[in-house]
């Protein structure tokens, strides 16, 4: 029995490729499946950007709310001032109005960064909200401090000196005062009433600072702080 070799038309038939119309459909199944990783990564690295976000933003708002309780942790009162001399040097001055509160208090507070200069570690510190200069819809928390005791009452300072933000876009500042003498949370403290709280310091702060989510919802930060130092400075106790 005589075999025939294959044809060229044979060889050519059993060597033939792929068609078009399967080169297509690779094409396609590739493409999505390039495009369903794509997604896929592209989502993820969105979610990694975001929290990053909040995180950074909720840190900026913590490191607020620590630099503000240890600084009210410093805060004193003084009995010492020239006799002829009617203004309040130290003074713990909270005002309330309602998620707008806003706070003024002499402390042992400020560091001093150049060699004789004009300053002393006894300053002024205000905390208050107040909108953005340049944009109307934002609102700050703002710190101011006086740098020394200027006798200057707390709603003057804002002319002798300036503000900083400390922590940007805040909704909501709320400051509680611990009595107590009558043992409870109050709105409001003033040492330079004799109707408020003449002469004496709360014993304890309690913050809250809202700041709005990325879906509009107001989430709130709170804190407390002791205040250390409760008896009032005499240096001429016992003289």
């Amino acid at each position: 029995m005589t075999v025939r070799p294959p044809t060229l038309r044979g060889r050519h038939r059993k060597a033939r490729g792929m068609t078009l119309l399967e080169i297509m459909i690779s094409l396609a199944v590739l493409s999505m499946m390039v495009v369903s990783v794509y997604s896929s990564f592209s989502g993820t690295l969105r979610g990694m950007e975001a929290a990053e976000e909040i995180q950074l933003r909720h840190s900026i708002v913590r490191n607020g709310i620590a630099r503000m309780t240890s600084e009210i942790s410093m805060a004193y009162l003084s009995f010492n001032r020239p006799l002829d001399d009617q203004r309040h040097y130290t003074f713990f001055e909270g005002r309330d109005s309602f998620e707008k509160d806003d706070l003024s208090f002499s402390a042992f507070a400020h560091m001093r960064v150049r060699r004789d200069s004009n300053e002393s570690d006894q300053s002024i510190i205000q905390y208050f909200l107040q909108q953005d200069p340049k944009d109307a819809s934002r609102t700050h928390l703002y710190r101011r401090e006086s740098r020394r005791l200027t006798g200057d009452r707390p709603e003057d300072m804002h002319q002798f000196f300036p503000a900083y933000v400390l922590i940007e876009d805040v909704k909501a500042f709320d400051v509680k005062y611990w009595d107590n003498r009558r043992i409870e949370w109050v709105d409001e403290w003033a040492t330079m009433r004799l109707d408020m709280q003449p002469d004496r310091l709360p014993q304890r702060v309690k913050i809250r600072v809202g700041i709005q989510d990325t879906d509009g919802k107001l989430i709130y930060f709170t804190a407390q702080t002791v205040l250390k130092m409760q008896e009032r400075i005499d240096l001429a106790k016992g003289v």
